[in-house]
């Protein structure tokens, strides 16, 4: 992934501002999440179906949608 299109997906969870958003991982996961924190390397999410907090590496993130903005891919 380019560092572009990283930089837009991280920038656009920051600026979730508590709200639920889509979040996609190269694996094929979605996520119903919540931004918790993040360090340089991993973000903290609240998984909303899980129900649990989540710590995933940001080079696993593939997208992210929030209300109708959506980035990168699913």
């Amino acid at each position: 992934m380019s560092k572009t299109k990283h930089n837009k997906i991280m920038n656009t969870i920051r600026s979730s501002k508590g709200h639920f958003f889509g979040l996609y991982t190269i694996q094929g996961e979605s996520i119903n999440a919540q931004f918790l924190s993040e360090t340089p390397s991993y973000v903290k999410v609240y998984d909303r179906n899980g129900g649990c907090d989540r710590k995933l590496a940001k080079t696993s993130l593939s997208g992210v949608r929030l209300s109708n903005v959506v980035v990168g891919c699913k």
